[in-house]
């Protein structure tokens, strides 16, 4: 799994969290933003598209399924920074209910 948002990110936008809990959180928010990513771009292909990269991702190499990404998908780069903008700004919007969770 590619981490989009680190601990660092999280203290800069002001959320405090022990190392233990900083892993699971950062856990779950990365696994989401996967999920928004994925379903960004499957919705943006044709059904002959999403046949090839279901293909690719069951039996192609990471490098593969990346290059054919960025061929079939050429706003890849900005589906996933508007991704990572809206579970931060979700986050920041959130900081002082996950602070009191967290402490």
């Amino acid at each position: 799994m590619q981490q989009y948002v680190t601990k660092q990110m999280l203290t800069d936008l002001g959320i405090e969290v022990k190392d233990t809990d900083a892993d699971s959180l950062l856990t779950h928010l990365n696994e989401r933003i996967e999920e928004m990513i994925g379903a960004e771009i499957t919705e943006s292909l044709d059904d002959k598209e999403l046949e090839e990269l279901v293909k690719l991702q069951k039996n192609g190499s990471d490098d593969e399924l990346g290059d054919w990404i960025v061929t079939h998908v050429p706003n890849y780069q900005e589906i996933v920074q508007d991704n990572i903008d809206i579970a931060v700004g979700e986050m920041v919007d959130n900081a002082d209910d996950i602070n009191e969770v967290v402490q």
